[in-house]
């Protein structure tokens, strides 16, 4: 009785093993995304930051999971204009819309919460950047953040992104 009892135990541990393990590639592809681009929004100068980046955007361009909407408009939002990490922070800007695509697949038709939610995952890290470099400091960049702080980013990207002719 006592070796069908651990038997058993032995049976249930590796099917629970194999649960866990077993976790299909997409998911953890989608897992991956979405905590890369969490660490990048806490260490955007982390010495894996360049390849988080080039994985994110890799599995963003290739996925059918999630799909964003980036026109002139929305290409805008991310201030080029002395804006040392410019490409970094509208990286990060098109991943916060990828993981707000991806955790919120019933509002996936919501362009501009996507929009929002993605400009407030470039300006967290864009205020590490400044903390951590100086350099990183970009007026425009500030300004988004008070409009922020002023609760007033959803009606800046609603007026400030993609219009119907922009597409």
């Amino acid at each position: 009785m006592k070796k069908i009892t651990l038997f058993f135990l032995f049976v249930v541990f590796v099917l629970g093993l194999q649960t866990s393990f077993g976790q299909s590639t997409p998911d953890k592809d989608r897992a991956a995304f979405i905590g890369n681009t969490k660490l990048l929004e806490k260490k955007p100068f982390d010495s894996n930051a360049p390849a988080a980046r080039e994985w994110n955007f890799k599995w963003l361009t290739d996925t059918k999971d999630v799909t964003i909407n980036v026109c002139k408009g929305t290409m805008d939002l991310i201030p080029k204009k002395k804006n040392k990490f410019q490409s970094e922070l509208f990286l990060q800007f098109t991943f916060g819309m990828g993981v707000y695509s991806l955790q919120n697949p019933d509002k996936k038709d919501d362009e501009v919460a996507a929009t929002v939610a993605g400009l407030e995952s470039a300006l967290r890290t864009y205020e590490v950047m400044v903390a951590e470099n100086k350099k990183a400091q970009n007026d425009a960049m500030d300004a988004l953040v008070a409009k922020r702080a002023a609760n007033e980013l959803t009606t800046y990207v609603q007026a400030n992104t993609c219009k119907k002719d922009d597409k």
